[in-house]
């Protein structure tokens, strides 16, 4: 289930990261839910402000890539958005939900294999 597995990773995120983990949100169609939120994001943001932040990353099938059926990059298997106060990483879970953890500039060192040990427990759980 999405919401298992969304609170599996927020524990694995946290383990790896500690304090830069900034968020774990499920994004679902016209909706989204809030897994983990740091303490600094929950005093920064509105709940109303915070739902506009999440609305930036919904995407359209973000996951789909018929185009690269066949070609050597192969199937999109995660987005990963570099910003200036953080790395925001989506995982797809099904075709209508993916899962968005932001994690600071610092946590996101060595960020592929993060991203692959975060998409092993999306795929196990799956």
């Amino acid at each position: 289930m999405v919401e298992e597995t969304a609170e599996l990773l927020a524990e694995y995120v946290y383990d790896l990261v500690g304090d830069g983990l900034r968020t774990v949100v499920i994004v679902s169609n016209d909706d989204h839910e809030v897994y983990y939120l740091n303490d600094d994001l929950q005093q920064e943001y509105t709940r109303e402000t915070y739902a506009e932040v999440v609305d930036t990353f919904r995407l359209e099938d973000p996951f789909l890539s018929p185009e690269l059926a066949g070609k050597p990059v192969g199937e999109r298997r995660a987005l990963i958005d570099y910003h200036e106060k953080a790395c925001v990483i989506q995982l797809p879970y099904s075709d209508s939900e993916t899962i968005l953890i932001s994690v600071s500039r610092d946590a996101g060192r060595d960020l592929i294999e993060f991203v692959e040990s975060c998409r092993e427990i999306v795929r196990e759980q799956a």
